[in-house]
């Protein structure tokens, strides 16, 4: 299960416009310091002090004010749909207020944990009971989704979601229904993000974009290139060329 829940301290030290790219993971945020926006501009929302972003279908801006300090709660769509009673395709590409999921009280709780935790300069690791306090893990009820989660990544997302569903010894539907309640995106959707994660892994042994979007799990550049534009609103080399060496953030 760990490897299912990763924990960081975030620490802005200057005013900052960022990019977060579609990833495999849910994010739960508590400000301890500052204050963070989702989008720029008028289009801009400021987000509230514990917070939950879904599983992302595609790139967002974020913003965050001078000296803003987060504790970040990476964690699994299979993990986090055990936590909570909302099905996770409410709340896939969207960003939510903890408070819309659990009682005020105890999010106000929460925060003054993570306060008195930025406080006294403890590690995130040491944080990470505050959350499994909050969000207990029920059972597993769907067995076959973490297997068929698995094949997906080992295949490089190419994998036929009907052969899929008749190894797992399912019904495609009930595969589809499994996905957006738990995942939050379809099998496919969820099979395009993995060829697309596997851009950023593959991007330094790769001589260039032809071979990277082989690698990847495309099937062809054309395919490689608009699928990458719609995900991040530009074509690969314009992205590249762009952001490689700017800090963005590549999955958080």
């Amino acid at each position: 299960m760990s490897d299912m829940i990763r924990i960081s301290w975030s620490h802005k030290e200057s005013p900052e416009t960022y990019t977060v790219l579609p990833g495999e993971e849910c994010v739960i945020g508590v400000q301890t310091k500052g204050k963070i926006s989702l989008g720029s501009g008028k289009q801009s929302k400021t987000l509230a002090k514990a917070g939950i972003t879904g599983i992302l279908r595609g790139s967002r801006t974020f913003i965050s004010e001078k000296d803003t300090k987060s504790l970040l709660v990476y964690i699994s769509p299979l993990v986090l749909s055990r936590m909570i009673s909302v099905p996770m395709d409410q709340i896939s590409d969207s960003s939510l207020s903890l408070e819309d999921l659990f009682s005020k009280e105890s999010i106000s709780g929460l925060i003054a944990d993570c306060e008195e935790a930025d406080w006294k300069g403890e590690e995130a690791s040491l944080t990470l009971e505050k959350f499994r306090n909050l969000l207990p893990i029920k059972e597993e009820k769907e067995k076959f989704l973490p297997e068929a989660v698995r094949r997906i990544k080992s295949s490089l997302g190419e994998i036929g979601i009907k052969g899929l569903a008749e190894d797992l010894g399912i019904s495609q539907s009930s595969l589809e229904r499994g996905f957006r309640s738990r995942v939050g995106l379809s099998p496919k959707e969820y099979a395009g993000l993995v060829r697309f994660r596997n851009i950023f892994k593959f991007y330094n042994s790769s001589s260039n974009l032809t071979e990277l979007a082989l690698e990847a799990g495309y099937y062809d550049q054309a395919h490689f290139i608009r699928e990458f534009r719609k995900k991040t609103g530009f074509s690969p080399k314009q992205w590249f060329r762009q952001n490689i060496n700017s800090g963005l953030d590549l999955i958080f």
